[in-house]
């Protein structure tokens, strides 16, 4: 997945950017448009600036294209949520499943308790193992100014 962004600071091998804002339509911006564009940028409190691989050696305020593998949002995305959600349900399911009849429910409630410490110790792990996997890590491609290819009519 690419997009383009802004760089807002660098340091040795990396960048800290700024997302372009994407426009959802056509009539983002004029008179007469819908304004949702708009309302997202009232209710964001904070720029979204991330830290980016940057291999081509950009400068501040240059826009560049910025890619992260295909499928790593998705796999970071089940790693993060799906796992402990899983482990919560899992924990909790065994705990009552092997509990007395008559406690069913505080065992459920500990199984439940001990599957998300189990996550959450899950997403330590994966959080610091993920920092440093490449296939993680968004990088900065080129700058938006290299690889353009404008055609321009000549009037003879």
């Amino acid at each position: 997945m690419e997009t383009q962004a802004l760089v807002m600071a660098v340091e040795p091998g990396a960048a800290l950017v700024e997302p372009m804002e994407p426009s959802g339509c056509s009539a983002c911006g004029t008179t007469g448009g819908c304004g949702v564009n708009r309302i997202g940028q009232i209710f964001t409190l904070k720029s979204k600036r991330y830290r980016v691989l940057d291999p081509v050696g950009s400068r501040v305020g240059e826009a560049v294209v910025v890619r992260v593998e295909d499928g790593a949002v998705l796999r970071g995305s089940a790693a993060v949520y799906m796992l402990p959600l899983l482990l919560v349900f899992v924990g909790a399911l065994l705990a009552a499943h092997y509990a007395p009849l008559a406690s069913r429910d505080v065992w459920s409630i500990a199984g439940a308790a001990g599957g998300f410490v189990l996550g959450a110790l899950w997403l330590a792990l994966f959080s610091r193992r993920a920092a440093q996997d490449a296939r993680f890590q968004p990088v900065i491609l080129r700058r938006v100014s290299e690889g353009l290819f404008v055609l321009k009519e000549i009037k003879s």
